[in-house]
């Protein structure tokens, strides 16, 4: 593969343009307007700046990524005419995913490739291609220019070929892939973080705990072993027998999945929506968008180069 094109220039999809790019990849940014786009090579560039400010990132690349290796354009066709993969990292909205890989189908050459980044949606249940033998989910994660993890889920339809081809490109990244063996809502990471987030709400909800006591609890107990032992592994340390007495306790249930939280809701009516409006749980003050990230993501890479040191990452 030589050219690959990223539909969506949001939250993931700038991000993922970047990592093609800086992986040596022609790489075609496709948004709806030309504000969007600008806004996207805006964010890429801080990026750039903070990998460069942690060492891992020559700066002397940075014009030929911005100005050679990644095209911006709105225009949807001219963004799919020439590539081998097509990433859609568009909202997650079921009606505007099937109406692009429509698009997608006619618009891309035969042998592409198309890819889709949703985060839980079955796309294999409503995506009509004339290719379905080639279509595949490529799950990222935020910031996805430094976390390492990417879910490959095939479909029941996918050939072994597409799947061992997107699986090479995303190894060859460095990215760390796991392929599914099958389609499951939220795949491997999110069902993990759903089961916490509904913990998280319902503490929220009925006044047991703070925001900050709930993440002073999290950061200063489990998450601090998990970079190292993750999951699993921990069990093994605590001891199986353990594991089993706890399982017999019934005294704990999982809190009941409701569709909502009566504290999110309150802050979203209050127009508290996070990072993007510089308030949330917590008040970021009057700091940009960029700054807030860059200090999230030099503070990320810190931890990644000495789980990298300590054998825990490649």
């Amino acid at each position: 593969m030589n050219t690959i094109a990223v539909i969506g220039a949001g939250t993931m999809g700038h991000g993922l343009a970047q990592v093609f790019a800086q992986g040596g990849y022609q790489v075609f940014l496709n948004d709806l307007s030309e504000d969007l786009l600008h806004e996207a090579r805006g964010l890429i560039a801080s990026n750039l700046e903070t990998l460069s400010e942690a060492g891992l990132f020559d700066p002397a690349e940075k014009s030929a990524i911005l100005e050679e290796r990644i095209i911006c354009t709105t225009d949807l066709e001219l963004a799919v005419a020439t590539s081998d993969l097509v990433v859609e990292a568009i909202f997650e909205d079921q009606e505007a995913k099937k109406r692009l890989f429509f698009q997608l189908d006619r618009m891309a050459p035969p042998e592409a490739i198309l890819a889709s980044n949703t985060s839980y949606l079955d796309i294999y249940q409503f995506v009509e291609t004339k290719r379905p033998e080639k279509v595949i989910i490529t799950h990222w994660f935020a910031p996805p220019h430094i976390v390492p993890l990417v879910e490959i889920v095939p479909g029941p339809l996918t050939a072994p070929e597409t799947v061992a081809a997107v699986k090479k490109v995303h190894d060859d990244l460095g990215k760390q892939t796991i392929v599914l063996k099958k389609f499951l809502p939220g795949f491997i990471a999110n069902r993990l973080q759903a089961a916490l987030g509904l913990e998280v709400y319902h503490l929220l909800d009925n006044g047991y705990a703070t925001a900050e006591d709930i993440d002073r609890a999290t950061k200063a107990s489990f998450s601090l072993r998990m970079p190292i032992l993750g999951l699993v592994k921990r069990i093994d340390f605590a001891g199986l027998d353990l594991a089993q007495k706890v399982l017999r306790n019934k005294s704990y249930s999982p809190p009941e999945v409701r569709g909502r939280s009566e504290v999110v809701d309150s802050m979203v009516s209050q127009g508290r929506l996070g990072v993007k409006t510089r308030k949330g749980f917590y008040d970021y003050g009057d700091a940009s968008i960029e700054d807030i990230m860059k200090e999230r993501d030099l503070k990320l890479l810190k931890l990644r180069k000495l789980l990298i040191e300590l054998g825990e990452l490649d």
